[in-house]
């Protein structure tokens, strides 16, 4: 079967876009959900949308209106306030977005400019969340110093099912996150050249590492890291007593592996 879908994958693609049932449990091609590389974007795409329609069928579950009343210059706090409390079932209902002392009914239009501007406002550094990616200034990654704000735990969850919730609304959302940070949401591992986009400098001296011989460089790395933090620096392990672990040729891709999931993952 996948022997097949490898040599035929273009026109099996053509076909699953005009009718992926063949995907569907029971169906000739179900196995290939486990093998996501053989199917294109479009195919995958429309199949996870016919399932989530199938899990609120089968669950016999009815979407009733939550309204939402939000001001403007306060979208995000007025917002979290509104919608944490839900329960996770909540969140599938419709939103009914109001914005305070704006005319209008929601028929739609409120809704997607709702999720417009409360993207715009995760982003903004007052509630430092994340940041920008130094490799690329598109892509945004968390802010490690995040903790500063009380509440960044809270509003990371919240952050997650607005996400959550655009997926499940077929809202488009105008953010783009690293590669990294969505390995670590699909729980997947992490390799080193996915910090390229984080740490640009830092991916090039790993890669010069890797190519050559430790004597060569006249480096004198152990397995720690050296981090700063509002100024105050630090030393924190890779592994126990990782920084009386010299690195060498031997032990130097584990160190890279380690060093990575340290600065991608925490």
């Amino acid at each position: 079967m996948i022997a097949f879908a490898e040599k035929h994958r273009e026109v099996l693609n053509q076909v699953l876009r005009q009718n992926n049932t063949a995907l569907s449990p029971g169906g000739p091609f179900a196995a290939l959900i486990q093998f996501p590389k053989l199917l294109d974007f479009d195919v995958k795409r429309k199949y996870f949308r016919k399932e989530l329609g199938k899990m609120d069928g089968d669950r016999g579950f009815r979407r009733a209106d939550v309204q939402v009343q939000v001001r403007r210059s306060q979208i995000f706090s007025d917002s979290f306030r509104e919608l944490y409390r839900l329960r996770p079932n909540e969140w599938k209902h419709r939103f009914y977005i109001i914005f305070q002392g704006e005319e209008g009914q929601d028929a739609g239009g409120l809704l997607r400019e709702w999720f417009s501007v409360i993207t715009r406002e995760i982003f903004n550094p007052n509630y430092a969340l994340f940041i920008t990616a130094p490799g690329d200034m598109v892509t945004y990654m968390i802010n490690k110093a995040s903790y500063i704000n009380p509440e960044h735990l809270d509003y990371f969850k919240f952050v997650g099912r607005l996400i959550a919730k655009a997926i499940y609304d077929n809202k488009l959302l105008d953010c783009y996150f690293t590669r990294a940070f969505y390995k670590h949401i699909l729980n997947l591992p992490v390799r080193y050249q996915d910090i390229e986009s984080e740490d640009p400098a830092f991916y090039n001296s790993l890669e010069f590492l890797l190519n050559n011989p430790i004597d060569d460089l006249g480096l004198d790395l152990s397995f720690s890291l050296e981090v700063e933090e509002f100024g105050v620096r630090s030393i924190r392990d890779l592994k126990p007593d990782g920084r009386k672990i010299d690195v060498t040729d031997a032990n130097k891709e584990e160190y890279v592996k380690l060093v990575c999931q340290m600065k991608m993952t925490g």
